[in-house]
């Protein structure tokens, strides 16, 4: 064989050992990593109307929670539990941190708070997020990409054609569906804020009606107390 020929059959091999790295196969090994490490999950308005149509909600409300991200945007993510022994410590030690919320720097690697460990299993499988259904498998607008390289589940054998193609579909549904709720979500907090404002303000105004004449002196006492307090 010549050196071009050799060449030439070098790199053909090489083109399909490249072709073969970049097809994607997977197959879950219920090695239950994602659940126990996972972290905040986000959650988009479809999850919600899942939920909704199948009468569960309940059942994610106690998890749901809102947080700011530094680039001004907002998720809805479902919150894990810190260690409860560590949360426990700390609310001993000083109980008003039992209405701070938990940054989410230290969730990153806790566990659902939907997974039972003992059990080993999903109590809510059936209506699991989009997150989990795409997991490890992303779209971000352009490129499908995989978030996490260690799991044991990418490149197992066995994964047919119409299943590579509803994973695909559902990354996509993930990327479209974050993107409609982090556009909705501010404004939606907006109003439930405003509202809640308005409520706090009327029942101020109606408890205030309501007090006698004496307590409102009492009242006004405390306020001008208050001031006179305060550093100038």
């Amino acid at each position: 064989m010549s050196e071009t020929e050799n060449d030439s059959k070098n790199e053909n091999e090489e083109e399909s050992q490249e072709k073969k790295r970049k097809k994607f196969t997977f197959k879950c090994t219920r090695c239950d990593a994602c659940c126990l490490e996972r972290g905040p999950i986000p959650i988009t308005l479809w999850d919600l109307e899942m939920w909704a149509r199948n009468e569960v909600l309940a059942n994610f409300l106690p998890y749901l929670e809102i947080y700011a991200q530094p680039s001004g945007s907002m998720d809805l993510i479902l919150k894990p539990l810190s260690s409860k022994d560590k949360e426990q410590d700390q609310i001993n030690q000083d109980p008003t941190k039992a209405l701070q919320k938990t940054p989410l720097e230290e969730l990153l690697n806790e566990k659902c708070p939907l997974y039972n460990k003992e059990q080993k299993k999903c109590l809510v499988y059936e209506n699991r997020p989009l997150s989990c259904r795409t997991y490890p498998l992303e779209f971000d607008g352009k490129n499908f990409k995989i978030v996490d390289l260690d799991c044991p589940g990418i490149g197992e054998e066995g994964m047919t054609k119409e299943e590579l193609k509803e994973m695909r579909e559902t990354a996509k549904r993930m990327n479209y569906e974050l993107t409609r709720i982090r556009i909705a979500l501010p404004v939606l907090h907006q109003i439930i804020s405003r509202n809640v404002m308005m409520d706090l303000m009327r029942q101020n105004i109606e408890a205030m009606s309501q007090m006698s004449e004496e307590d409102r002196k009492k009242l006004d006492e405390i306020f001008k107390k208050a001031q006179k307090e305060q550093p100038t």
